[in-house]
């Protein structure tokens, strides 16, 4: 794996961290809205735990398969938000450097 796949891996460990540590934070930054407890569980364990698990085992690992398959899920995050441009004409700012992030994240990973 080269060090594009350690960089991506690193991003989304500390993406992790965010959602981990300020759930409410990353919450508003994204747009939702935390119903009460369960919603600032699912925050901490979606946002926070998955890509802190994800990231964690692609530096362990440290192979361009495991690079591969965390390149994809940012690639598949990436197309269903464009496919939501076209769709739910969602075209905000935040959207726009979500698909620009995930698109970043994706090409890290998979060129690793």
């Amino acid at each position: 794996m080269t060090a594009l796949g350690y960089v991506g891996a690193i991003i989304s460990i500390a993406a992790g961290c965010l959602g981990l540590i300020w759930p409410k934070h990353v919450s508003q930054t994204i747009g939702l809205q935390i119903p009460g407890r369960l919603g600032t569980s699912e925050v901490r364990a979606t946002y926070g735990g998955l890509f802190i698990g994800a990231g964690t085992a692609v530096a362990l690992i440290g192979n361009s398969d495991a690079a591969l398959v965390l390149g994809a899920a940012w690639a598949g995050a990436s197309v269903a938000r464009a496919i939501s441009f076209v769709i739910d004409a969602s075209r905000s700012k935040e959207n726009i450097a979500g698909l620009l992030i995930e698109g970043v994240m994706a090409a890290l990973l998979i060129l690793a």
